[in-house]
């Protein structure tokens, strides 16, 4: 098998994997196999991800990267989840405390 480029093979997986809504993850070997490569390297697993973005996908690796998973990326903005914090009753600003000065 040949070695696939990160956008060959980010086009490939999202042919053949791209109908599962609710993703598909892929070990190690899954992936040596599918993709023809022997090592993988993080730098190879950032460029799949980055061509999967723009086909709102993401493509990411466990801490111990034995695991590989390749998922749709949420369609709402963090920010605008993050939003409804913005009035919480338990956050208060630091304000300037007064100084007393002694005389002595």
């Amino acid at each position: 098998m040949s070695m696939k480029s990160a956008k060959e093979f980010a086009v490939w997986m999202i042919e053949r994997f791209g109908d599962h809504q609710a993703g598909v993850y892929l070990s190690k070997a899954d992936l040596r196999e599918l993709s023809g490569r022997q090592t993988l390297r993080q730098d190879f697993i950032a460029d799949v991800h980055f061509e999967m973005t723009r086909h709102g996908m993401g493509f990411v690796s466990d801490a111990t990267k034995e695991k590989f998973f390749l998922f749709y990326l949420p369609e709402v903005h963090w920010k605008e989840v993050a939003d409804r914090y913005a009035v919480a009753s338990n956050i208060r600003p630091i304000g300037r405390q007064k100084l007393s000065q002694h005389s002595g």
